[in-house]
């Protein structure tokens, strides 16, 4: 595996880590309990966190608030 396939797989990763935190600021939009709301929060925190290391590990910026 050379450095490409390896930035590739990481660029994937991070953007599967955006998608599940657009899914996730849904779930807090739509959820009907403080209890659903707040477990949302967390994980679309973690989520957030995944996805800013994988940017900086690719030096790249993914805002998603200004991508969707």
């Amino acid at each position: 595996m050379d450095a490409n396939d390896i930035m590739g797989r990481i660029r994937t990763a991070r953007d599967h880590a955006l998608e599940q935190e657009r899914e996730e600021r849904q779930r807090i939009a739509d959820a009907d309990t403080a209890d659903k709301q707040g477990a949302a929060s967390v994980r679309l925190a973690t989520r957030q966190a995944v996805r800013e290391a994988l940017d900086d590990i690719l030096g790249e910026s993914t805002d998603p608030a200004q991508n969707g």
